[in-house]
């Protein structure tokens, strides 16, 4: 039996080699893999469920089905070869070319790959990264032949790969790696193929993992290798079974995880849609309404629309409801947002999803029960205030204006499906202009500064007294390469209203510009080569210690008069986004960083210059984090993978505190990371930028 996972592999960056700097990104972030093929989910069809192992004619007839529905129309156009189209021996002994099977393709791979194009549709081939180990576990294995395979898959004009690891599994590979070695032989072979890989994350097929295979999941490295990566095991049986609706759960549950780990060419994926497949006894493995709950929720998920049933067996409804281009749309939602939980009880749960444009969601109100229930979305929830309206997606109408919340009865195991369109609800004062990463923050008495890279990539100063940004001040400052920066600006105020700002350039150095006796200097040249924008733990003008993401993914610092060099990294991987540091109020420098898992590791500098080992400090988070030094505590901000904000604080007596949530941060209402200083009295002030790109100020 093969699992149906995809994956993306692994990045570590080496050597001297610096990923290309995309100018409106924000930091935080690895260097995703971006084929170019999926810039929103992909949709299609995969043999595995709907046929086992397929024939020739099964598949033609169902592609021929997909553009007679509507569905290819509807954007489901990638026809997917699972496994079972290989021949017993799945290689020619005197070529080593895989070969197909002679009996169920007798025409040969190539013949159907050119009938699906003939038809507008796009071609899917199935393989394993472990090697073929004569069918103990898998049918076919690609592993000491990566290269030939891809060249082979481009040779046939194929458009999707799908990498399986029973066979990697078996034989005790680890699968980053592999995966890795794989999607590189992907793109030396001459044609652009979506990539997805397939590992196996639980034992349910009695397969011998490895304590290196369990320790790798899968969203770690799929973001940088591949375009779609599984998050849980398979969500059915080849066979259809009866009582399929906890399984549908159980996979929604396990992809809700770490929304973080996707976006825009790079997906989580739960599994393929199985639709109102037939029992033997006539009846269905889900209802109607759990087939549609499902497609309701890998859409708010922003989740590959793979249909794994025969669609040629469903009924016109069910067509019909998957042809929906209202629920089409929020799964191709351009943001690529995944949709998260914003709201939970004993019945179910809410979740909003950020589209495009300003104020607007996509709510999904889930009944778990077996009975029909009322369900309410509070719009605060959502990020929303104000009057919002409201669209019930499913019945394609509107449902009014309304103030607060929605309340909508829900059928057992089914799903409301909702557009809301009001006004963004994020706190502080929202200041002019928008920015194309986040800003920083400086403080001098009651005055606020707030620097921000502009979208066309220049860096601004904002300034304003007493937190009237109305009446604020803008100075344009360019940029040190072509008058732009990349990333997140630090800045920082002392004495005498000076300010020193350091930013990365467009051609990855440092620099350093300071304002002083009421004019800007020029921009002064600190070099390094960098991989995301640096941050100061700064004690004053001529005593700073700036950070930064090196080439090799490690920490890499220097002083006013010192030269760059390593801090390292934890457990010497390379870490994501830009380090923030701070200096506490005895001396000590304290640096955080975001590791690869999507945690936050952490080191401490003495007053004697001593490094301490760097320490995990948890969290599953989604954008840089944030360090600020107030009232003899050092605080720790960031953006959780459920796009909140959560915090936790360091003093010298008791060390780190525990996460705590900020609940003046609901889901999806700013982006990267906070630019924080300290504030009056103890407090912390912050700069962040919101979803529709503008800057607000707040307290925390």
């Amino acid at each position: 039996m093969r699992r149906t996972t995809v994956v993306l592999g692994a990045v570590v960056l080496v050597g001297s080699v610096v990923p290309a700097a995309h100018a409106g990104d924000d930091q935080g972030a690895p260097q995703y893999y971006d084929s170019g093929l999926a810039p929103t989910p992909y949709m299609g069809w995969n043999t595995y469920y709907g046929l086992g192992a397929p024939t020739e004619e099964q598949v033609r007839k169902v592609a021929d089905h997909l553009v007679s529905s509507g569905l290819r129309d509807s954007g489901y156009d990638i026809v997917w070869l699972d496994g079972g189209w290989q021949a017993d021996q799945p290689r020619d002994p005197e070529t080593g070319r895989l070969v197909a099977h002679p009996t169920r393709f007798p025409s040969g791979i190539p013949a159907l790959v050119t009938y699906l194009h003939q038809r507008g549709l796009k071609a899917g081939i199935y393989t394993d990264a472990g090697e073929y180990d004569g069918g103990k576990w898998c049918g076919l294995g690609s592993r000491g032949h990566y290269e030939e395979d891809a060249r082979q898959f481009a040779g046939w004009k194929v458009d999707a790969i799908k990498v399986d690891f029973l066979c990697g599994i078996g034989a005790g590979l680890d699968p980053e790696p592999a995966f890795k070695e794989f999607s590189e032989a992907v793109a030396k072979s001459g044609r652009k193929m979506l990539l997805n890989l397939c590992n196996p994350l639980t034992d349910d097929w009695g397969l011998p993992h490895t304590p290196e295979q369990d320790a790798h999941n899968t969203f770690v490295y799929g973001p940088t290798t591949a375009d779609s990566w599984r998050t849980g095991t398979d969500i059915a049986f080849g066979i259809p079974s009866a009582g399929e609706w906890p399984n549908v759960l159980r996979n929604m549950d396990a992809n809700a995880w770490h929304p973080e780990a996707q976006g825009p060419g790079h997906w989580n994926d739960p599994d393929y849609l199985i639709p109102m497949r037939k029992l033997a006894d006539g009846g269905y493995e889900l209802t109607e309404e759990e087939s549609t709950t499902q497609f309701v929720m890998w859409a708010e998920m922003a989740s590959p629309l793979i249909i794994g049933s025969d669609p040629r067996t469903l009924p016109q409804s069910m067509i019909d409801t998957l042809r929906n281009p209202e629920i089409i749309a929020v799964n191709q939602d351009p943001l690529g947002i995944q949709g998260a939980r914003v709201a939970t009880d004993s019945v179910g749960d809410v979740y909003s999803k950020v589209l495009k444009g300003a104020g607007k969601r996509a709510v999904v109100l889930l009944n778990r029960s077996d009975q029909a229930q009322e369900r309410t979305v509070r719009f605060s929830h959502a990020g929303l205030t104000g009057p919002v309206a409201v669209r019930d997606l499913r019945a394609r109408e509107s449902r009014g204006t309304h103030t607060g919340s929605y309340t909508v009865r829900v059928p057992a195991h089914g799903t409301a499906f909702l557009k809301l369109t009001g006004t963004d609800d994020a706190p502080g004062t929202r200041l002019p202009g928008r920015a194309s990463a986040s800003p920083a923050l400086v403080r001098d008495g009651d005055r606020l500064t707030v620097f921000t890279r502009g979208t066309d990539g220049a860096l601004r100063a904002q300034t304003a007294r007493g937190g009237d940004w109305s009446r604020a001040r803008t100075t344009e400052l360019g940029g040190p390469t072509r008058g732009r920066i990349l990333g997140q600006p630090a800045a920082y105020a002392s004495s005498g209203g000076r300010i020193d700002v350091f930013v990365r350039g467009t051609d990855n150095t440092a620099y350093r510009r300071v304002y002083t006796d009421g004019h800007w200097g020029r921009w002064q040249r600190l070099g390094g080569t960098l991989t995301d924008a640096p941050t100061a733990a700064f004690a004053g003008p001529d005593d700073w210690t700036l950070f930064a993401r090196g080439a090799d993914g490690s920490v890499r610092t220097r002083g006013p008069a010192s030269d760059w060099t390593s801090l390292g990294a934890p457990q010497d991987r390379a870490f994501y986004g830009r380090p923030s540091a701070v200096v506490d109020d005895a001396g000590r420098l304290h640096v955080a960083v975001r590791t690869p898992d999507d945690a936050v590791w952490s080191r401490t500098r003495d007053t004697s210059g001593t490094w301490s080992d760097w320490t995990a400090l948890g969290g599953t988070i989604s954008g840089s984090p944030t360090l600020v030094a107030s009232g003899g505590t050092v605080h720790l901000y960031a953006r959780a993978g459920d796009y909140t904000l959560w915090q936790r604080s360091w003093t010298a007596v008791d060390g780190w505190a525990g996460w705590t949530k900020n609940h003046g941060f609901v889901s999806g209402v700013f982006d990267g990371a906070l630019g924080a200083v300290a504030g009056p009295d103890g407090g912390v002030l912050a700069a962040f930028r919101g979803v529709d790109g503008r800057v607000h100020q707040t307290e925390l």
